[in-house]
């Protein structure tokens, strides 16, 4: 964790400080460059170099794109390495909303279904908190996720 000067919302940079080096490193393990990393999450080079020189909030789009891309789970991204902190309710949390994904995705394909960005996130918070509150996905699931992606 870097050492900041005095700032008032200095917790709140040592957070985004923290998220720009996770971000970073999610880049090395892929072993992609800046521009293809950027590509891949949906933004601009110069956004991404922003993001990581710390001190600048990471938008909740590029966080989506982190779990749909790279199964990058967002707790991680937002607390680090503390997996043992997290909840048996965020843990499920995270493996649904990664499977749900890949489900509203292959529906979507299947379809010809145009999707953006935004309506996957909607889409998959409806069916993670109204469908799926309180219990795993499981592939057999597969087509209630593919019914709902009709709608």
């Amino acid at each position: 964790m870097k050492l900041l000067e005095f700032d008032p919302r200095g917790v709140f940079l040592t957070v985004l400080d923290d998220m720009a080096e996770r971000l970073e490193q999610v880049r090395k393990r892929e072993k992609l460059s800046q521009e293809a990393f950027s590509q891949r999450l949906g933004i601009s080079r110069g956004a991404y170099q922003h993001y990581v020189k710390g001190g600048r909030e990471i938008p909740s789009s590029v966080l989506s794109a982190l779990l749909r891309e790279f199964e990058v789970d967002p707790y991680w991204m937002l607390r680090g390495d503390d997996a043992g902190a997290s909840t048996e309710k965020e843990r499920l949390l995270v493996a649904n909303a990664v499977k749900i994904t890949r489900m509203l995705q292959r529906a979507y394909a299947e379809r010809n279904v145009a999707w953006s960005d935004e309506k996957l996130e909607t889409a998959v918070l409806f069916a993670q908190f109204y469908l799926f509150d309180k219990r795993a996905v499981v592939e057999e699931d597969e087509s209630i996720i593919a019914n709902f992606a009709a709608t």
